[in-house]
């Protein structure tokens, strides 16, 4: 994750070994984001649109309310098993309620599930020892952004693609641990900021008045100068 501001990428790079690699097989990598974070949906619509992500992902995200008032929730990222594949998800840290006793506060993220789908006759392809939970297999849910779990027995006899995932062991490798400190307002400074931008207001108001006066003063005087200049001239 980037490690500045409030707008950053989490970058994600996933390696698979042979023989899934170049398979005819994909994979989903689940994020959780807590309130404190949100995603642009219209960017992330862009970047499907030009090709650079895949992703699953809810279709209205406030991107206004504050911490305070957001919502946990995930996104799906897709790909292909290959020997080394990068993904990049931009998300947003959300503001939060000003504080007298701290500046700033902590949000973390968990690190990512990966799942993995292969057709129904290759999935001898994935080692059993890989698999978190060899006796379940999970369903896709885009309208939730979530997988949900189904015995084996019952997915196998209904054969559906959708409920062919399977959890899979992570070997995690991370660059720096997945949280970012967000600074917050001084709730002491509230009635001093207050204070102060009404006073600056009337400033720039009474400022703006006067410089308007002068200004049309100033036109009225030269109106006049040239009005008397044409007199002389006739």
């Amino acid at each position: 994750m980037d490690d500045a501001g409030f707008h950053r990428s989490l970058t994600y790079s996933v390696q698979f070994d042979y023989p899934l690699a170049g398979q005819d097989c994909e994979y989903m990598l689940l994020q959780p984001l807590p309130a404190g974070v949100y995603i642009s949906t219209d960017e992330l619509d862009d970047l499907q649109r030009l090709r650079r992500l895949r992703a699953v992902y809810p279709k209205f995200v406030d991107i206004e309310v504050p911490a305070m008032l957001g919502q946990p929730f995930n996104v799906l990222l897709g790909g292909a098993p290959k020997i080394t594949d990068t993904l990049i998800l931009p998300i947003h840290f959300r503001y939060h309620a000003p504080s007298d006793k701290r500046t700033s506060v902590t949000v973390s993220l968990d690190t990512p599930e990966l799942y993995l789908n292969c057709p129904l006759g290759d999935n001898e392809l994935i080692d059993n020892e890989l698999v978190a939970r060899p006796d379940k297999l999970y369903c896709l849910n885009e309208a939730q952004s979530s997988f949900v779990e189904h015995l084996v027995k019952v997915e196998a006899a209904t054969g559906v693609e959708n409920c062919n995932w399977k959890q899979i062991h992570v070997d995690y490798q991370l660059k720096a641990p997945l949280r970012a400190d967000i600074p917050i307002g001084n709730t002491r400074a509230y009635l001093p900021v207050l204070y102060s931008t009404i006073l600056l207001s009337w400033l720039m108001v009474i400022w703006t008045m006067i410089r308007t006066r002068g200004t049309t003063s100033r036109i009225n005087q030269r109106l006049e100068e040239q009005r008397q200049l044409q007199q002389k001239v006739k």
